[in-house]
C-alpha cells in the first residue's frame, strides 16, 4: 500500500513538473498539412524551432543569413533594451520560413535577448489557437513594442529594403525623444 502511494505521488509530481515546464516554455499544438508539413499553433518557444528537425529551414536560415546593413544592426544593438518583439508566422508558410530566421539572426547579432521574443504560430486560417495580443492580417508579421505598446511592425520581407533597415527605422522613430544614455563610468 505504501509503495503504491509513493508511486502515485511520484507520478503526480512528475506530471505537475512536466505541465509547469511546458507552460513556461510555451503552449502550442502540432498538426500536419496534407503534404505532411508540421504546423505549430500557439506560443512557440524559439528553442522548439531551433531544435526540431522538422524546422531545419529555421536553423539553416539563421546560420545562412548575412544582414545587408551592419550600420542598421549596430543601431539595433544600441537600442536592444528599449524594445520587444512579437513574431507571428506559420511554420508551413514559405514567407515565414524566409523572414523569421532573418529576424532572429539580426537580433542575435544585435545581442538582443532572444528568450524574450514572443513567437506565435498560426495555421492556414491565421488561427493561433491562443490569444495573440495584437491584431494581424497576414503573415509573417513582426510587431515591435515598447513598454507594451506597438511602435511599429514589419510585414514579411520588405520590398526594396531588408528587415534590419526596417527595424532600425522603427526604433529610430520610437526612440527619437529619448534622453541620451549616460556614458559608462571608467
Amino acid at each position: 500500500m505504501f509503495m503504491r502511494l509513493s508511486q502515485l505521488l511520484l507520478a503526480t509530481g512528475l506530471l505537475f513538473s512536466t505541465v509547469s515546464f511546458a507552460q513556461s516554455q510555451g503552449s502550442f499544438t502540432e498538426s500536419r498539412t496534407a503534404d505532411g508539413v508540421k504546423v505549430l499553433k500557439g506560443k512557440v518557444p524559439l528553442q522548439t524551432l531551433m531544435n526540431d528537425s522538422a524546422f531545419r529551414w529555421f536553423y539553416t536560415g539563421v546560420n545562412k543569413y548575412q544582414p545587408g546593413s551592419s550600420a542598421a544592426v549596430d543601431f539595433i544593438k544600441s537600442k536592444r533594451t528599449k524594445f520587444n518583439v512579437v513574431a507571428i508566422g506559420g511554420t508551413w508558410d514559405p514567407a515565414s520560413q524566409d523572414a523569421l530566421p532573418k529576424l532572429v539572426k539580426i537580433l542575435i547579432l544585435a545581442s538582443y535577448s532572444t528568450e524574450t521574443i514572443d513567437i506565435y504560430g498560426v495555421d492556414q486560417k491565421n488561427d493561433a489557437g491562443v490569444n495573440v495580443p495584437f491584431k494581424f492580417k497576414r503573415i509573417p508579421t513582426f510587431i515591435i513594442t515598447r513598454e507594451g505598446k506597438e511602435v511599429g511592425r514589419i510585414n514579411g520581407n520588405p520590398e526594396g529594403s531588408n528587415i534590419e533597415t526596417e527595424l532600425s527605422q522603427i526604433l529610430l522613430k520610437a526612440t527619437k525623444n529619448d534622453k541620451p544614455d549616460p556614458a559608462p563610468e571608467q
